[in-house]
């Protein structure tokens, strides 16, 4: 019999076939139904051999040479990153969607807020790097690339490792232009640690002081750090003296010799990287 005939005979025969393949539909769409991608994690510290590649102060052509010793620290949206070299610090915020970021940047440039609101745009690689660009101009202007510290230096939190030295002192700098650090284990309360300076800096942080504390990130290399600054000779400094950030340590001629440190008032960046110093001598 022919589907006329059929059609002839049973004239609601169409409309229940169509119900029929519309249901047979929906049963093979629930058998493999397609879930929206998971948004990546950065959570984590980049290690000390990123890229970043940005304008002259006037914007007219690229600086000299790429910086090849950006580092960074992100977690909860919060993305800090610091060439020790140059005197660059890019602290901003950012969402993700699927492997993409966007946000915004503050910029400074040795210790000074230059340029606020900077977007930004960039991808992530899970567990292995960070890429973007900044739409600013000079130092804002560019691109950069991190890249996540191997696991001996994105291991879990460990409060021992940063309060075992009798101090920090800044890598670059003669005499440093931030101060010397102080975390002496005796003064810790627990989970955190009390942090002091143990020496005076020069430049904008001349003769400052600060108290303050360090407390852990849990499931991350990381710690959030707070310090009030006083007793500084450049009194816009004493202005905002709460400075707040993120820390990290990495390994560099012995394990966990390297404090990396970023905080900002939203008008200067106290940040640098950090050498341990023992009663030997600093390494």
């Amino acid at each position: 019999m022919t589907l006329h005939c059929l059609t002839t005979r049973f004239p609601y025969l169409p409309m229940l076939l169509l119900a029929l393949f519309a249901l047979a539909l929906q049963g093979c769409g629930d058998g493999v139904r397609i879930l929206p991608p998971s948004d990546a994690d950065p959570t984590g510290y980049y290690t000390n051999n990123g890229d970043l590649e940005v304008m002259r102060a006037d914007n007219t052509a690229p600086r000299s040479s790429t910086v090849n010793d950006l580092q960074g620290m992100v977690t909860d949206g919060q993305l800090m990153m610091l060439s020790d070299t140059e005197n660059l610090t890019y602290v901003g915020t950012f969402t993700v969607s699927g492997n993409d970021i966007n946000g915004t940047v503050t910029v400074y440039e040795a210790d000074v807020m230059t340029q606020q609101d900077v977007p930004l745009t960039g991808q992530i690689t899970a567990g292995s790097t960070i890429t973007g660009t900044l739409g600013g101009t000079g130092a804002a202007n560019g691109t950069f690339t991190l890249n996540y510290a191997p696991l001996v230096d994105n291991g879990p939190v460990d409060m021992d490792t940063v309060t075992r030295r009798l101090s920090w002192e800044p890598v670059t700098g003669n005499p440093p232009a931030i101060p010397f650090l102080d975390m002496a284990a005796g003064a810790r309360p627990a989970p955190a640690i009390n942090m002091t300076s143990a020496g005076s800096g020069s430049e904008i942080f001349d003769n400052c002081g600060f108290t303050g504390r360090v407390d852990p990130i849990t499931g991350t290399h990381l710690y959030r750090v707070s310090v009030t600054m006083v007793d500084c000779v450049d009194k816009a400094i004493l202005a905002t003296p709460v400075y707040t950030g993120l820390a990290s340590v990495r390994s560099e001629v012995s394990s966990n010799d390297r404090l990396i440190l970023v905080m900002t008032n939203g008008a200067y960046d106290f940040s640098g990287e950090y050498k341990e110093c023992l009663i030997a001598g600093c390494l």
